[in-house]
């Protein structure tokens, strides 16, 4: 209940989909066209993204590159918008990436990535609260190779144009 977790530093994204948006959305009852291009243009940013797929039946994959969407920071130290007294107002409609920290899939399929976050995150180090098992923690990473890949696929499926995707971006938003 740091807030540190919130802010940026230049460590990474906070990556939105649209489920994540249109519960976003909902909650700040945001329901026309051009209020999702205003929300858009306020919160959010067109960021580089990766994947790697391969083909079914295919021999090789191959690392795909694209757009995605993620959080636009404020600030000197980079935090959300919706952070106010190190406490998130948007908590219940927060995006995925969010709810399922610490349990992301480079987390639990790497020991050296949860040594590391851990020497930053006081909640992980002080080991309290709620205890996961072995395969609610494995579901969340699972859930978000999901959403990563279900994302993945519809920019494929729009040859990586994400104004096909999210129509209420504007233009200038990939320009920036």
């Amino acid at each position: 209940m740091c807030g540190k977790c919130c802010t940026g530093f230049k460590e990474g994204e906070v990556y939105l989909y649209k489920e994540d948006i249109l519960r976003l959305a909902k909650f700040l009852n945001i329901q026309v066209k051009k209020g999702l291009r205003d929300f858009a243009e306020k919160y959010l940013k067109v960021v580089n993204d990766s994947f790697f797929w391969k083909e079914p039946g295919a021999q090789r994959g191959k690392t795909y590159r694209f757009k995605s969407l993620g959080f636009r920071f404020t600030g000197e130290d980079e935090h959300c918008h919706f952070l106010k007294h190190n406490k998130c107002t948007v908590h219940v409609a927060r995006p995925f990436q969010c709810r399922s920290f610490p349990f992301w899939q480079m987390m639990v399929s790497s020991k050296k990535n949860f040594d590391n976050y851990t020497k930053k995150c006081k909640g992980l180090q002080i080991l309290e609260g709620k205890f996961y098992t072995r395969e609610e923690i494995l579901k969340w990473a699972e859930n978000e190779y999901e959403i990563e890949k279900n994302y993945f696929l519809e920019m494929k499926k729009h040859n990586f144009n994400i104004l096909k995707v999210y129509p209420f971006l504007s233009k200038k938003m990939l320009e920036e």
